[in-house]
C-alpha cells in the first residue's frame, strides 16, 4: 500500500497551490458553505459524476454550479468531510482526493455515509473541474 502522507519528490510549490485550493474547497464543502463555496469555483468549473446513480449530467459554469449547490442545502446537511489521502498529479493542475462523507438528509432525518475519490483541477487558483466518484449503490439506497 502507498503511504498517502509521503511528499513525492516531483512536487512542486505550484502542486501545493492545487493542493491548497482543492482541500480548501474540501472543508468549505464540508461546513454546508455554499456561498462561500461558489467563491472557489472557476467560471468555467465543471462538477462531474461519472457513476451517478441517475446518469446526472455533468453541471458546467458558475451559474449552473451556483443552482445546484445552493439547491443542496433543501436535504443535504454535510457534517464533515475528512481526507483520508491526497495524490498530487504529475502536472501541478491536478490532485486525487480520497474522503470520507458524513451527511445527513433533512427531509428524513437519516444520516448518511460514503467513501469517495475525487480528480480535481485547479487552474488560476479555482476549481475548473470537480469529478466525484462515490459508491453509486449506497447512495441510490440512501437517496432513492
Amino acid at each position: 500500500m502507498t503511504n498517502s502522507t509521503a511528499r513525492p519528490d516531483f512536487v512542486t510549490p505550484a502542486h501545493d497551490i492545487t493542493i491548497q485550493v482543492a482541500t480548501g474547497f474540501l472543508e468549505t464543502l464540508g461546513r454546508g458553505d455554499m456561498e462561500s463555496l461558489m467563491t472557489l469555483w472557476h467560471d468555467k468549473g465543471r462538477l462531474e459524476f461519472p457513476f451517478s446513480p441517475n446518469a446526472q449530467a455533468p453541471v458546467v459554469g458558475i451559474d449552473n454550479l451556483r443552482s445546484y449547490f445552493l439547491g443542496t442545502k433543501g436535504y443535504k446537511k454535510p457534517r464533515g468531510f475528512p481526507i483520508k489521502a491526497i495524490y498530487p498529479g504529475a502536472d501541478p493542475e491536478w490532485v486525487i482526493i480520497e474522503f470520507h462523507g458524513d451527511l445527513t438528509n433533512t427531509r428524513t432525518g437519516k444520516e448518511y455515509s460514503n467513501e469517495y475519490v475525487v480528480v480535481v483541477q485547479v487552474k488560476d487558483s479555482k476549481v475548473i473541474l470537480f469529478r466525484e466518484f462515490f459508491d453509486s449503490l449506497k447512495r441510490a439506497n440512501e437517496e432513492g
